[in-house]
């Protein structure tokens, strides 16, 4: 019999779904801007947010469905990636635009948020019942 998946679970995975489709829509908003500010197309600008996604929430999917506690360092990396990328967001806020900035801070600390929740004890402990059984 399969065990209900902890609180800390269902949150993690909430938390990288909502960061990433905040991050998609916020990008998706701000294309044209962003794509003058780095003069790439439109295309490119969206490229790298929904490429991200797929491999965020894949990542988080072969944890809390595929109960395979590997993928934690491998999502963990690119917890960590978004985090060096933080203390650009006053220059992205000066390119872009202020709202753009703050929801690309939001995402971020969301993202860290379910990163946290993903290396519980309750997380791990679950992780673990599923390798035994």
């Amino acid at each position: 019999m399969t065990q209900e998946r902890p609180i800390t679970i269902r949150l993690f995975e909430h938390g990288v779904i909502l960061s990433q489709l905040m991050r998609i829509a916020n990008v998706a908003a701000n294309t044209d801007a962003m794509a003058a500010a780095l003069e790439i197309t439109p295309l490119q600008v969206i490229t790298g947010p929904v490429a991200n996604a797929f491999i965020a929430i894949g990542l988080a999917l072969v944890i809390t469905r595929g109960r395979q506690s590997i993928a934690r360092w491998f999502l963990s990396a690119v917890i960590v990636l978004d985090l060096v990328g933080l203390p650009g967001i006053p220059v992205v806020a000066t390119m872009i635009g202020v709202p753009f900035a703050i929801v690309s801070a939001i995402a971020i600390l969301l993202m860290l948020a379910a990163g946290v929740l993903m290396w519980l004890p309750a997380s791990t402990a679950w992780l673990k019942q599923g390798k035994a059984g």
